[in-house]
């Protein structure tokens, strides 16, 4: 009797995993989808202008060379925290000091000239006036520096736009990338009596360009601004002409 009663139970354990399994193991039919691709291309002004300022200094001895450096630095950015202007920005961009070599021809050999330390303030402001009265009036060392070679350079004057001007336009560009990668995808579906329905997945790549928003190297530049130019003093007046934005979208949608 047990015997029969062991038989059942495996047989009905067999038919119960054998259920089971069939359930699992039935295929789902996938949804059918469709990809397509959205562009959007918009422009955002420039609203901020921006200029680098280095310290340089040479000196013979490395730890002098650095704190010199550092002082003038100091020096530097407290005298621009000066300047009246809610919207300026300052930013250490670069800190460096090494060894500099110069090669000598008639030796044919490298010969040191000193350890030379650079130290970059970046300065910004969406008032473009605050710019061109810094290179009116360009910084000059006032400490006692002994034998050692200071200098501060203007560099690297450039506009750009700013995060939060950026931020509306391309949120705004990436909804008109979806719609419009929406539209083709409507387009292709209609042509087999299809309709589109929700999108299941995008992905998307920004690339931002514009001319004058690269770095442009002006070398002696508080000597050129002193120049007279076209018969007026000064700093000649900015012109933008805004960052284009553009914004690739790749969408899936599923098709019914």
């Amino acid at each position: 009797m047990n015997k029969y009663i062991t038989a059942a139970f495996g047989i009905l354990i067999l038919l119960v995993f054998g259920f089971a399994a069939g359930r699992w193991f039935v295929p789902v039919e996938s949804k059918r989808t469709i990809t397509t691709a959205g562009e959007c291309l918009a422009r955002v002004d420039k609203d901020r202008t921006a200029i680098t300022l280095r310290v340089s200094v040479i000196d013979a001895d490395a730890a002098r060379s650095l704190t010199i450096a550092r002082a003038e630095y100091e020096s530097l950015a407290a005298s621009i925290k000066k300047i009246d202007d809610k919207t300026m920005e300052l930013q250490t961009a670069r800190f460096d000091s090494f060894e500099k070599q110069e090669w000598n021809h008639l030796e044919q050999r490298m010969e040191s000239r000193g350890f030379e330390t650079n130290i970059e303030l970046q300065i910004s402001s969406r008032n473009a006036d605050t710019i061109e009265n810094i290179l009116e009036n360009p910084r000059r060392s006032m400490a006692n520096t002994g034998d050692a070679d200071v200098n501060i350079y203007p560099e690297n004057l450039r506009m750009f736009a700013s995060s939060e001007k950026m931020k509306p336009v391309i949120e705004a560009c990436i909804q008109t990338a979806v719609e419009n990668a929406r539209e083709r995808a409507e387009s292709v579906a209609s042509a087999d009596g299809m309709r589109i329905g929700r999108m299941v997945s995008a992905s998307f790549t920004r690339t931002t360009s514009g001319g004058d928003n690269m770095p442009m190297p002006i070398m002696r530049m508080s000597r050129a601004v002193a120049m007279d130019i076209g018969g007026g003093g000064g700093a000649p007046t900015l012109f933008s002409t805004g960052d284009e934005i553009s914004v690739s979208i790749s969408a899936e949608f599923e098709v019914r």
